[in-house]
């Protein structure tokens, strides 16, 4: 997000940093930086030769320092070293050769090293933040962030959606950038010409997530709406085999029945995701939901879960019908 509009900033100056690091979760938010990055090597090499990946662990430290001073018949290289294990505990490797390199990189090229998590507290990362650049790729985590990064890619796309058509989008199709990315890329194609994007284009095109029928089968079943339940299980089950159904509704109640204890003892939505372990996003829709089952429900609820998975995993019936007869007992 912010973090590629710095990229391209960056790539529009020609002020790329001799040095990076990229960390963070999301790694296709990582790759669509990359690629950005690459945009400015290959518009002077369109070959790409002066682009080289290589893997932290399978190249030592020296190693990878000896190719970020090789010298290119072009002007100027990058040398993306992924897979950086150089902040977890144990870690072996003599990374002296880095700290030596930070202090006088070669201008000429771009050291770009790529990590899931950092140490902020080792000295690799203290010194490469004094001599280089150091980017956190996140993906949003509260709903005003994931609403803002739809408009915004909305905006790259020179389309547009109503608030309650893109809370529809990201409820519809989940919490995961490089999906709702690929399901904008669909519906653009689908609309053509036209420039808003309606509720009705993203019915008939996206691809809707199993999380999200979960919760509204589970929202069915609090408004004893027996026939929606039915139905919306049905579908489901058209798609997904009947155990990761079943994997999903147990995991639903138990997130429920935890937001549930937490009210019960005096906590509040905010205390939520680190508590439950999820993103603040889903914990405000899980919150909601729990406030309309009661504690007995969702006790109910997690027997009968479990009773079904038993009868799954010793052939107990048929699939189908024993998910119909547990949502029908959920609904007593």
């Amino acid at each position: 997000m912010r973090e590629i509009e710095r990229i391209k900033e960056s790539v529009a100056r020609g002020e790329i940093s001799p040095v990076y690091l990229w960390h963070g979760e999301d790694r296709f938010l990582i790759q669509e930086a990359l690629r950005v990055l690459k945009s400015f090597y290959f518009a002077t090499d369109p070959s790409g030769s002066g682009i080289e990946l290589v893997s932290a662990k399978e190249l030592s430290p020296a190693n990878i320092v000896e190719r970020a001073n090789t010298m290119s018949f072009f002007a100027n290289r990058l040398v993306v070293v992924d897979e950086v294990t150089y902040f977890q505990d144990g870690q072996t490797a003599d990374l002296e050769p880095f700290l030596d390199y930070f202090s006088n990189p070669n201008l000429s090229t771009c050291l770009l090293f790529i990590a899931e998590s950092v140490h902020r507290g080792r000295k690799f990362y203290k010194t490469l933040d004094r001599t280089g650049e150091i980017l956190e790729f996140c993906a949003p985590k509260r709903p005003q962030e994931w609403f803002a990064w739809v408009q915004s890619e909305l905006k790259a796309r020179g389309k547009s959606m109503d608030t309650q058509v893109a809370t529809l989008f990201i409820e519809w199709s989940g919490h995961h950038v490089g999906v709702l990315s690929q399901e904008l890329d669909k519906l653009v194609i689908f609309i053509g010409d036209r420039q808003k994007i309606t509720a009705e284009d993203i019915r008939a095109i996206t691809t809707r997530t199993m999380e999200a029928s979960i919760f509204d089968l589970l929202d069915a079943v609090a408004g004893r709406a027996t026939a929606k339940a039915l139905k919306t299980l049905h579908e489901v089950l058209r798609i997904e085999h009947p155990l990761k159904v079943l994997a999903l509704l147990v995991r639903q109640v138990r997130l429920l029945l935890g937001c549930d204890a937490l009210r019960r003892r005096g906590g509040n939505v905010a205390e939520a995701p680190s508590a439950l372990g999820i993103s603040p996003y889903e914990a405000q829709k899980v919150w909601q939901q729990s406030l309309k089952l009661s504690k007995e429900q969702l006790s109910v609820a997690l027997f009968e879960c479990l009773n079904t998975d038993l009868a799954l995993k010793t052939g107990g019936g048929d699939p189908s019908l024993l998910l119909e007869l547990m949502i029908v007992k959920f609904l007593k």
